[in-house]
């Protein structure tokens, strides 16, 4: 018998494969290295904190121009790395480094991450402390073929930390991006935009422990990155199970979300709408609608997978993700079973929303009901532009004594034409009993006062009480005076009109411009300005948004007189924010001073205006089909729609499934009283609001239904003359229907 010799061995893998890997995995993208770097420093977190080991979760991500290259940093205060740790982890491509075989609740990519990002760059290095030894590695592509090139351990000196900036254990990772290599360098606000918006980072960018911070090195400008999801309804949440041979079974849950403000970003790393596949320790494997990416009746839908058992599959190293960090592998038994499940559901929410287009069609006006509408919305925007105007709060300055038991303040105030400013009306109850009606008037009728009386209202509980009394004048260069009278009692201030640009800033600061829309993690610029004939130099202006995922770049401003042209500081600022639907309101108040300006902001995802739409505070209405509804009608700022639900109880009485009846009388009357109630209620909270007509925050709801109350008083008859078909009305007189 002749026995044949046979060698046997381990297959080498080609430098070239691996190469080809690495450049695949990052496509010479920075955003994409940086989101590698910010996993790895987060991982290293995630390994302290499953030992118990608190830990301050900081990331910072850096960013500098070096002529036309840009250099990156990911820096991290986690656990850092001893020599046999850099070795251990560098020196092998594909090796279990991350702590993923072990237990630990990391996403330990196949030990590639970091390599992939470090070789596929330009200049790639770790610098890392681990008590107090200092390591350094460079990781590079030469002749074709990816190297590590490690150095001794050294002390990490007090000199090594400061040009780190890492004072006790930690990490920093840089690289650099060359444009004459090919890849292009992103710009501060495109970092800024991706990586917040990054849906491999979501769960960083959303978790309290992390805070991740995205910092300028030229200029020490940071942004903290977070991420909000769009505003939206949960339409479905379920759970299913999925069994593979040798495995236990996979229990999956699974949560769908739809937005309320429009349609999502459903392509690309930065996609805000798809579902967020994680595993049951909450790390991101993918994103996807599977089969229905693409599909417009899904581009509203947003939500989560979560895959329970998952890592079982990632310690076995089956091959369930793909190489090229794009989720999921198409080809792996567990993607198919998993597609098949989730495209079931998918199907029903898809059907749903074709359902709801068809009905939006039959809710569509005809052109005889456009008409109608048309006129009527014209009308209420006038309605809107004349009762909600922005009202300038004039500083009533010490009111150090109420002598006669009612004051106006201030004394003396300078106004401009076609602009509305407020005075300070105090009353003191113990001179001018509650129940008393207070008259006003102006001496020069060119100079109009809003409101004729006010009523010392006997549910106010303080003894002093204050109320904002608005004037308007449409003619320059007179002037006047303000009288307010009660019983015998009686105060007055005069009033000069002078033309808007001889005043310059009456209200001492202002945001220009007064309202911002902007679109998820891109970042605009609006300006302060400052009158320092007003607000003198050294004063402390301070800036809060009112909404956590709205951000303005300075908290703080130091009135620098140094810098004003023509009396008046300009302060750029920055604005951006997370979250689809978000709003804020951002403040700028100044110590000493009671001046204040506002600023509006709002978050959209398309912030293109439709074509042909109106300007003004109202639009057509939208019939809304939602099964399930907790009111009858809502407001949309952003497209300035009155959205009526048409299966709540009582509208659907008459308006029909379909609103089959709405050209009906009855549906018109209570289509019309529907309108106007919103209408006139937005009118009201915009102008109390802007008056600042409630002192105290309790009253604000009574102030805004008494003005809605005078609006419909006042208007109420004309909207429903212009919604109402008169016809109909006619019709229904002569035979008393």
């Amino acid at each position: 018998m002749v026995i044949i010799m046979a060698k046997r061995g381990i297959i080498e893998v080609d430098p070239r494969h691996t190469i080809r890997r690495m450049k695949t995995a990052m496509q010479g993208d920075a955003i994409r290295a940086l989101a590698e770097l910010t996993l790895n420093s987060d991982d290293s977190y995630i390994r302290l904190e499953s030992s118990g080991i608190e830990c301050s979760g900081l990331i910072i991500i850096g960013y500098e121009k070096d002529g036309y290259c840009g250099v990156f940093s990911v820096r991290d205060e986690a656990e850092g790395m001893c020599y046999d740790d850099v070795e251990k982890g560098f020196t092998k491509y594909g090796s279990a480094t991350s702590g993923l075989k072990s237990g630990k609740p990391v996403r330990g990519y196949f030990g590639q991450g970091a390599k992939d990002a470090l070789a596929s760059m330009k200049d790639g290095k770790i610098c890392t402390f681990k008590d107090n030894e200092y390591v350094e590695c460079r990781i590079f592509i030469e002749n074709m073929k990816p190297k590590y090139e490690i150095f001794e351990p050294i002390t990490a000196n007090p000199e090594l930390r400061l040009i780190h900036k890492i004072n006790h254990n930690g990490t920093v990772a840089y690289f650099k991006v060359d444009p004459s290599d090919g890849p292009k360098v992103p710009r501060f606000e495109t970092v800024q935009r991706d990586l917040a918006n990054n849906y491999l980072l979501r769960k960083i960018m959303m978790n309290p422990k992390r805070k991740v911070v995205l910092m300028d090195n030229e200029t020490a400008k940071k942004r903290p990155l977070k991420y909000q999801n769009p505003v939206g309804n949960e339409i479905l949440s379920d759970s299913f199970k999925i069994n593979l041979p040798n495995y236990n079974e996979f229990l999956i849950y699974i949560s769908i979300w739809r937005a309320e403000k429009g349609e999502l970003n459903q392509k690309g790393d930065d996609r805000e709408g798809g579902l967020l596949i994680v595993d049951d320790e909450n790390i991101v494997l993918g994103i996807s609608l599977f089969k229905y990416d693409n599909e417009p009746l899904a581009a509203r839908f947003f939500g989560e997978i979560i895959l329970g058992n998952f890592r079982e599959l990632l310690i076995n190293e089956e091959a369930v993700l793909s190489e090229d960090r794009t989720g999921l592998d198409p080809r792996h038994p567990f993607y198919h079973n998993l597609r098949e499940e989730v495209e079931k559901r998918l199907e029903i929410k898809v059907k749903e929303e074709k359902l709801r287009k068809q009905k939006e069609t039959k809710s569509k006006f005809d052109q005889e009901e456009f008409k109608r509408y048309r006129n009527a919305f014209s009308i209420l925007n006038n309605i809107a532009e004349e009762e909600s105007r922005t009202v300038v709060i004039l500083n009533p300055g010490p009111i150090i004594e109420i002598a006669e038991g009612i004051i106006l303040a201030p004394p003396y105030a300078k106004i401009t034409v076609n602009k509305r400013y407020a005075f300070t009306l105090s009353v003191d109850t113990n001179v001018i009993p509650v129940g008393s009606t207070i008259k006003l008037h102006t001496s020069n009728t060119s100079i109009r006062v809003l409101q004729n009386e006010v009523v010392v209202d006997p549910k106010e509980e303080s003894n002093i009480i204050k109320k904002y009394i608005t004037v308007q004048c449409d003619e320059p260069n007179i002037i006047g005076t303000l009288y307010a009278q009660a019983i015998n009692k009686k105060s007055e201030a005069k009033i000069s009109v002078l033309p808007e640009k001889e005043l310059l800033l009456s209200e001492g600061l202002v945001f220009q411009p007064e309202s911002l829309t902007l679109r998820p993690g891109i970042p605009k610029k609006v300006y302060l300005l400052i009158y320092i004939k007003m607000i003198i130099g050294g004063t402390k202006i301070n800036i809060e948004s009112d909404n956590e995922n709205i951000h303005i770049s300075e908290n703080t401003i130091i009135v620098d007189e140094s810098k004003a042209e023509k009396h008046i500081v300009k302060c750029e600022l920055e604005v951006w924010g997370e979250g689809v639907g978000q709003k804020a309101m951002i403040t700028a108040t100044c110590e000493d001073y009671e001046y204040i300006a506002l600023l509006e902001v709002a978050i959209r995802e398309k912030v293109k205006e439709p074509e042909g739409q109106k300007k003004g505070m109202f639009s057509e209405p939208e019939f809304n089909y939602d099964t399930d509804p907790n009111q009858r009608t809502s407001y949309s700022g952003e497209t300035g729609k009155v959205i009526i639900y048409v299966n709540f109880p009582s509208t659907k009485h008459y308006l029909g499934d379909d609103c089959q009846y709405k050209k009906t009388l009855p549906a018109q009357v209570l289509i019309a009283d529907l309108v106007g109630e919103r209408c006139f209620h937005e009118i009201a909270k915009k102008k109390v609001e802007a008056s600042g007509a409630a002192i105290r925050p309790e009253s604000l709801p009574d102030y805004i239904q008494r003005e809605a109350y005078d609006l419909s008083k006042k208007y109420g008859e004309k909207i429903h003359k212009l919604l109402v078909d008169q016809a109909l009305v006619e019709e229904a007189k002569i035979h008393k229907i």
